[in-house]
């Protein structure tokens, strides 16, 4: 792999963990404070609200694939693997741990929650919705490391790629 097309890769998982990373700062900042002290009534209202279009829809591929493209740019031959493969390794276990977080999440947590119609009572509700908080700030944590080191592989690599082209040819 050519080191612009692996960047365009580092890029791609750069936009999924950056959509990723604002999306779930924005619901542990916004979003599940007022569910925390919402009566029931507002919550299932919420839920009706969002029953044609969920959110999860347009975002969980992408931030899934941006951790995903990062795995397999730790497996594959590529110019990102051989100048900072510490680095991308870390970034692929911190999104990876972020994405078991979700699953977690999501099988724990959404599906009573989010997802269709709210059949849990008030207590249950704000009691799921603070574990929901707890383990998106853990989220959070692994989302923005998994950034971090995607980040610092980037910038090495474009520092390479500009260093190149600022040689001269060599041809004959």
């Amino acid at each position: 792999m050519r080191t612009k097309s692996t960047l365009h890769w580092l890029h791609f998982s750069l936009f999924g963990l950056t959509l990723w990373f604002f999306g779930n700062f924005y619901e542990e900042v916004i979003l599940m404070p007022n569910w925390l002290a919402a009566p029931i009534e507002v919550l299932k209202s919420y839920n009706r609200y969002y029953s044609v279009v969920i959110q999860y829809h347009y975002y969980v591929p992408v931030t899934q694939l941006a951790v995903v493209t990062l795995i397999v740019l730790c497996f594959t031959k590529n110019p990102a693997r051989q100048i900072g493969l510490v680095k991308l390794r870390r970034a692929a276990v911190w999104g990876t741990m972020g994405l078991l977080l979700t699953a977690y999440v999501v099988l724990t947590i959404n599906l009573d929650l989010f997802i269709g119609e709210l059949r849990v009572t008030e207590r249950v509700a704000h009691q799921k919705g603070l574990v929901w908080m707890i383990a998106n700030a853990a989220r959070l944590f692994c989302v923005g490391l998994a950034f971090r080191y995607t980040f610092q592989v980037r910038d090495q690599l474009r520092d390479k790629l500009v260093a190149e082209e600022a040689q001269p040819s060599q041809k004959g």
